[in-house]
C-alpha cells in the first residue's frame, strides 16, 4: 500500500509551492495544509476504490481487478497507419511500456479492448505492489473526461485539466478586493503555472481516461491544447491518455501512440482460467472453440461477458443467434449505457433498431461486393452512397458517419491506410443475415447465392419459421442451381453450428434429402475418379448424419421408404466404410403404400433419382441391389 509518508510529503510540498507561488504572483490563496490533505486523500481514495473492481450488468457479483486482469500487448503504432494488410506491426507488453517509452503515452483501442481495465490494474499495482515502478511513480492521479460533458462556466477558469487539478489539490483563490482586480488572463496563467510546478515535483502518473467520451468538440480542442503544454513541461511525472482509436487522430510532440492488440489464444485461455477456474474454463473454452462466434473472444469485453454468462448458468447459450444478438447490442448501446456515456453524432441519434438496420444493410452490401472481411475506403463510400438516403443521412456526412460507427461500435475498424475490416467475421455474417431475412423475397441470383453460404445458413436459423425458409431455399433456389459442392458443404456445416429449430414437417425432411442428393449429383457430373476423391476428402461425409438427425428429430425417417423403391439402382463405397445408394422413386403415387406419411404433392416434388447414405437409410430398411 502507498506509504503515508509519501502522502504527507506531497501535502507539505503542495503547501510550500502554493505559499511561494502566491507571494511571487502577488495573489492571495486561501490555502492550509488540512484542506490540501483532505482533498488529496479524497482523490486517492476515489482512485483506489474505482480501480479495485470490475463490474457490469451480466456479472452476478463484481470481480477484483487484480484477480482477473490479463496483461495485454500493444502494437507499437496504430493499425490504421499500415500501408496494406500484410504489413506486420511489432508489439510489446503493455505493462512494460513505462520502461520502453521515454515519452508520454497515448493508449488507443477498440470498444471493449481493455483500456479502462488496464488503467485500473496499473493504479492497483502502484498502490499495492512495491516493485511496480517504485522509482517512477509515487501514486496515480486520475481524470475521467466523461465528467466534463457539460458547458464550462466561469470566465476565470483555467480550462479543463488545469482547473480540475487546481481544485484536486485543495486550493482556492482569495475572494479579496485585490483578487477581483486581476484579469482573467492573469488568473488562468497563475493556475496553469502553479499546477505544472506541482505535478512535476510530485512524481505522479497522471491518467487522463476516455478522450473519446468527450461530447463537445470545444472541450476536445481545449484538452489537446492542455495536453500539449503538459507533456512538453513534465519530465519526472508521466502522462497516459486513453481513447478509442477512431477518436484520436492527433500527433503531439512527446506523446507516443500505441494500440491494444487483440487477445491471442494464450491470453484467452488465461482469461477464462482466472474467471472460471481450471475445470469450468476448460469446458468453456471447448464450447467457445466449437462455436461460430469463436472470433469474438479476441476482445476482452466480449469474452468477459461470455465468461459471466457461463459463470451464472453453467454454459454458454445453446443457440449462436442468442450470442450474436447479445454482442451486437452490447457494442451498439448497452456498454455505453451501463457506464452512463452519451455520444453525440448523426449516427448515434439513431434508435438502436435503426442503428442495427443500418449496419445490417452496410454489412450485406460490403459482403456481396467484396467477398471478404477487408474492404477499401472506396468500397465503403460506394455502399454508403447507395443507402444513405434510406436513413435520412446526407451524402457529405459519409466520413463522419463511418468514423462514428468505428468509434461507437468497433464492429469494423480502420485496419490500414484507406482500408477497413470487420472486427469479427461472425458478426459480419450475422448482420448480413439479418438484412437478408428482412427482404420481402428470397434471394435467387446465383452470383449472389454462391458468395454467402454461411450468411444463408444463419438466415434460415434467425427466420421466424426456419423450417419453411429452409424448404423454400432448397426447393426453389438451391435445387435449381448448379452450386459448387464446397458451397453446400459450408451451408450444411454452418447449419449444424447454428442449430435452427426445425419443426415437425415432412417438407423439411424431404428438402434435406434433396439437398444432399443435389450435392452428390453435382459431384457425379465429373468423372468417377474426381468424384471419389472429392467425396472422400469432403467434411460433409462425417457431418451428414448429424445434419439429418437434427432435421429428423421431429420427423419420421421412414418417409424415404414410402417414396423410393427398396431395390438400390446403384451405389458406391466411401473411405469411411459406408455406402452411398442411388434410389429410384416408385413409379406412381399409388405405389406408396403408407400414404399417411406424404401427400401426392410431396411425392411429385421429389426427384426420380435420389442419393442417400446407407448409414441413414439402413436405420429402418435394408436395401437390395438391383441386378
Amino acid at each position: 500500500m502507498i506509504k503515508e509518508t509519501i502522502i504527507k510529503e506531497s501535502i507539505s510540498l503542495i503547501f510550500a509551492i502554493a505559499s511561494n507561488a502566491g507571494k511571487k504572483a502577488q495573489i492571495n490563496l486561501d490555502v492550509n495544509q488540512k484542506d490540501i490533505e483532505e482533498a488529496l486523500n479524497h482523490h486517492i481514495r476515489i482512485v483506489k476504490n474505482w480501480s479495485n473492481e470490475i463490474t457490469f450488468k451480466d456479472l452476478s457479483s463484481s470481480k477484483q481487478t487484480t484477480s482477473i486482469y490479463i496483461p495485454l500487448n500493444l502494437f507499437v503504432f496504430p493499425r490504421r497507419i499500415r500501408i496494406n494488410s500484410t504489413e506486420k506491426i511489432k508489439s510489446q507488453p503493455l505493462l512494460d511500456i513505462f520502461n520502453n517509452s521515454k515519452n508520454h503515452i497515448a493508449i488507443l483501442g477498440q470498444p471493449g479492448a481493455g483500456k479502462t481495465t488496464s488503467m485500473k490494474f496499473i493504479c492497483q499495482s502502484i498502490f499495492f505492489q512495491e516493485d511496480f515502478y517504485p522509482e517512477q511513480f509515487n501514486y496515480p492521479v486520475l481524470i475521467k473526461l466523461r465528467e466534463f460533458n457539460h458547458p464550462i462556466r466561469g470566465k476565470k477558469t483555467a480550462g479543463i485539466l488545469y482547473e480540475y487539478l487546481f481544485n484536486l489539490f485543495g486550493l482556492k483563490l482569495s475572494t479579496s478586493v485585490s483578487f477581483s482586480q486581476l484579469t482573467d488572463e492573469q488568473i488562468i496563467n497563475f493556475k496553469r503555472i502553479f499546477v505544472l510546478e506541482i505535478i512535476e515535483k510530485l512524481k505522479i502518473l497522471l491518467i487522463i481516461e476516455g478522450f473519446d467520451e468527450l461530447v463537445f468538440k470545444k472541450h476536445r480542442k481545449i484538452i489537446i491544447e492542455e495536453l500539449t503544454q503538459l507533456v512538453n513541461y513534465m519530465e519526472t511525472s508521466k502522462l497516459v491518455i486513453t481513447s478509442r482509436t477512431a477518436d484520436y487522430n492527433y500527433s503531439i510532440e512527446n506523446i507516443s501512440v500505441f494500440e491494444i492488440c487483440p487477445l491471442n489464444q494464450n491470453q484467452i485461455d488465461s482469461f477464462a482460467l482466472k474467471w472460471l477456474g481450471k475445470y469450468n474454463s476448460k469446458k468453456f473454452l471447448q464450447e467457445i472453440k466449437k462455436s461460430p462466434y469463436n472470433d469474438t473472444s479476441i476482445r476482452p469485453l466480449t469474452v468477459a461477458h461470455l465468461c459471466a454468462i457461463y459463470e451464472r448458468i453453467g454454459k454458454i447459450p445453446e443457440k449462436p443467434k442468442t450470442v450474436y444478438k447479445k454482442i451486437i447490442n452490447l457494442l451498439l448501446e448497452e456498454w455505453d449505457e451501463q457506464r452512463g456515456i452519451i455520444r453525440n453524432s448523426k449516427y448515434s441519434m439513431f434508435e438502436i433498431d435503426r442503428k442495427f438496420d443500418f449496419l445490417s444493410n452496410l454489412a450485406y452490401h460490403l459482403t456481396i461486393r467484396n467477398r471478404s472481411a477487408i474492404f477499401s475506403r472506396d468500397n465503403l463510400l460506394n455502399v454508403y452512397n447507395d443507402i444513405f438516403i434510406d436513413f435520412d443521412l446526407k451524402k457529405d456526412e459519409s466520413k463522419a458517419v463511418i468514423n462514428d460507427i468505428e468509434s461507437h461500435t468497433g464492429l469494423f475498424i480502420q485496419a490500414g491506410y484507406e482500408f477497413y475490416e470487420f472486427a469479427h467475421k461472425s458478426l459480419q455474417e450475422y448482420l448480413s443475415a439479418e438484412y437478408i431475412v428482412k427482404l420481402p423475397y428470397i434471394l435467387t441470383q446465383k452470383r449472389l447465392i454462391q458468395r454467402i453460404p454461411n450468411e444463408l445458413a444463419i438466415t434460415v436459423t434467425i427466420s421466424s419459421n426456419p423450417s419453411l425458409y429452409f424448404v423454400e431455399l432448397i426447393d426453389k433456389v438451391f435445387y435449381k442451381m448448379d452450386l459448387a459442392p464446397e458451397f453446400i458443404n459450408k451451408f450444411i456445416n454452418r447449419l449444424l453450428l447454428e442449430k435452427p429449430d426445425f419443426n415437425k414437417n415432412d417438407k423439411v425432411a424431404l428438402s434435406a434429402l434433396k439437398l444432399y442428393s443435389k450435392y452428390m449429383s453435382i459431384i457425379n457430373d465429373s468423372n468417377t475418379q474426381i468424384q471419389l476423391s472429392l467425396f472422400k476428402s469432403d467434411y460433409l461425409v462425417k457431418e451428414y448424419e448429424k445434419f439429418i438427425d437434427s432435421i429428423f428429430k421431429r420427423n419420421s425417417k421412414e418417409i424415404i421408404k414410402v417414396i423410393y423403391k427398396e431395390k438400390v439402382k446403384d451405389y458406391f463405397e466411401t473411405l469411411d466404410d459406408t455406402s452411398v445408394y442411388l434410389l429410384e422413386k416408385k413409379e406412381v403415387f399409388s405405389d406408396c403404400t403408407s400414404k399417411k406419411f406424404i401427400s401426392e404433392e410431396l411425392y411429385k416434388e421429389m426427384p426420380k433419382l435420389l442419393y442417400c447414405r446407407s448409414t441413414f437409410s439402413n436405420s429402418f430398411i435394408v436395401y437390395t441391389i438391383e441386378p
